[in-house]
């Protein structure tokens, strides 16, 4: 019992200190230093709550980077802290500051007692849904409609494979998914609006290829698709969030899209609470930082790790110098790179992993920022179908018994498609961003 209520406490404060980071991480005029050291104590903190497997590699990925670091101070590389303890400090605020959203964005069913719609339309509306609403509040979309769609528990091969890959095809596009976060930290002076724009071909391409693989009318499918039936009326809250979004940068240039979404995503939910709740907000409110930010661990220590990461990859370059097997970014390279990342998730390897890896790596070509973001993105959008331990697959496995392995299987094709299809926009990119082939 008391074992239970000291695992309490500690999630209480890792909460207050991962508001307390979002805050500072806005706040912080030149330096993240504050907010870095506020994330790395919670999620030491919470700790003991960490997968073993994300132990494992979020254990790994400091190791190496440490490694890195103590290499290249050895041999004169200056000892950047910042750069160590808050490298993705604007990704991990994203992160805790969107989650924030889910209080107040979820897909509703249309009638919970009318029986589930079936068929092509049902099939579209359940990719739109799972991908409209996953582009906001994240994974818990897809528990939310997996739950409702499974059948004595199980959910099947079609069902898992519209909710993974629509869920999966916002990172394309998504301000708040942390893919884009990890592309825009990685990139500097990329633009959102270019990124987004970019993206939202791959995503329709994505849609429609997983409703041509699942075609609901084909009789040799078996019977017919079974959806979720859809309410779509709560997506004006993104929209407003994205309106907020985009008029701030316009009045203030200099702010950074993260940090206005780190900002813009809890001052609007609390705002809706209100209105909708008066005084009764706050018992939600507060349930979510007591409660529900420590169940941002896993990515929380992940992306920190990588960060590490990062860092002693750059104390290593400057110390050894730069060897790249070409001299300079464009489309040819780009597609070169993504084939090799999408290739690195198929072995489990997570996409901010080798986005960290690869942005350093690349960062003496000085690559044109949005064309390096949308491919990071991509990267992102298509390893995740690939990979069978990305945390979508591994939550799918532990909820509804399907093997992530399967996952690799099923979506070969999907993915090899995909790459084909990116390489193709990668180029037309190139043209339109005027980067030389």
């Amino acid at each position: 019992m008391w074992l239970k209520s000291l695992a309490g406490r500690r999630d209480r404060l890792a909460g207050v200190l991962l508001a307390l980071m979002i805050a500072a991480s806005v706040t912080s005029g030149m330096s993240l230093l504050p907010a870095g050291f506020l994330g790395w104590t919670a999620a030491l903190l919470l700790s003991d709550r960490l997968g073993r497997r994300q132990r494992i590699q979020s254990g790994w990925l400091i190791g190496l980077g440490g490694a890195g670091i103590a290499w290249g101070a050895a041999h004169g590389a200056p000892l950047d802290l910042t750069r160590i303890l808050a490298g993705n400090q604007g990704l991990v605020s994203l992160l805790a500051a969107v989650s924030f959203l889910r209080l107040v964005t979820r897909p509703e069913a249309a009638q919970s007692d009318a029986p589930p719609p079936r068929g092509r339309k049902a099939l579209w509306r359940t990719l739109i849904g799972v991908h409209l609403f996953g582009a906001v509040i994240n994974l818990s979309t897809v528990v939310i409609l997996g739950d409702r769609m499974t059948t004595r528990g199980r959910l099947g091969k079609r069902r898992a494979l519209a909710l993974s890959r629509g869920f999966a095809a916002a990172a394309f596009w998504s301000p708040f998914f942390s893919a884009m976060a990890a592309a825009l930290t990685y990139a500097p002076g990329a633009r959102l609006g270019i990124v987004v724009l970019a993206g939202l071909p791959m995503a329709i391409f994505s849609l429609w290829l997983t409703a041509r693989d699942l075609d609901p009318e084909n009789p040799r499918r078996g019977a017919p698709f079974v959806g979720y039936p859809m309410r779509f009326n709560a997506l004006w809250i993104p929209g407003l969030l994205v309106t907020l979004v985009l008029v701030a940068h316009a009045l203030i240039p200099r702010w950074s899209i993260l940090a206005i979404i780190t900002l813009s995503a809890p001052l609007l939910t609390v705002g809706i609470l209100l209105a909708r709740r008066g005084r009764g907000a706050w018992p939600p409110l507060r349930e979510h930082v007591e409660q529900g930010l420590a169940g941002t661990v896993n990515e929380l220590a992940l992306f920190l790790a990588a960060g590490v990461l990062a860092a002693g990859l750059t104390s290593l370059t400057h110390s050894l110098g730069h060897w790249l097997p070409f001299d300079h970014f464009g489309p040819l390279q780009a597609s070169l790179l993504l084939a090799a990342m999408v290739g690195l998730a198929t072995f489990g390897v997570h996409p901010v992993i080798t986005i960290a890896a690869c942005a350093v790596w690349l960062a003496p070509l000085h690559p044109e920022p949005n064309l390096l973001a949308i491919t990071l993105l991509m990267a992102w959008g298509i390893g995740v179908p690939a990979n069978p331990l990305s945390g979508l697959h591994l939550m799918m496995q532990g909820r509804y018994g399907i093997d992530g392995y399967a996952f690799l299987r099923w979506n070969a094709g999907y993915v090899l498609k995909c790459l084909g299809v990116g390489g193709l926009l990668l180029y037309l990119y190139g043209i339109v961003l005027n980067v030389p082939a």
